[in-house]
């Protein structure tokens, strides 16, 4: 239930996001996200690339359509990519990418600031 939540969380803030504030300002997000919750680094991966990959898939093609690809047309001409829908993949991987980061490394800080204590099973 909490890798849907966090999916959720990510995917509703990353799209509104880039509206106020800069492209890179998910990595904020993500990481505060993967400081919350205490799961394993593939789950908080998972959960920042899922998020993000799907929120930007949706923000592409909502900007696309709306510049009628003006502007992707000479994105694709520049990168030499073979059309615009590649050109919206490639960015919507990317963008996965690095939600995906931004999330583990909140996990990363979370482990080295925050130590759990090793049980101790003491058999007599």
């Amino acid at each position: 239930m909490s890798f849907i939540f966090r999916i959720i969380i990510i995917g509703i803030i990353s799209f509104y996001m880039p509206h106020y504030l800069p492209w890179w300002s998910i990595t904020i997000i993500t990481f505060g996200i993967g400081f919350a919750f205490d799961e394993n680094y593939f789950s908080h991966f998972l959960s920042g690339f899922i998020g993000v990959g799907t929120a930007w898939l949706f923000l592409l093609l909502s900007i696309d359509s709306s510049t009628n690809s003006i502007i992707s047309n000479k994105i694709i001409d520049l990168l030499e990519i073979s059309s615009v829908n590649m050109l919206i993949i490639y960015t919507s991987i990317l963008g996965g990418f690095i939600g995906g980061m931004g999330s583990c490394s909140g996990k990363s800080l979370k482990e080295v600031l925050i130590k759990k204590k090793k049980k101790r099973d003491f058999k007599f």
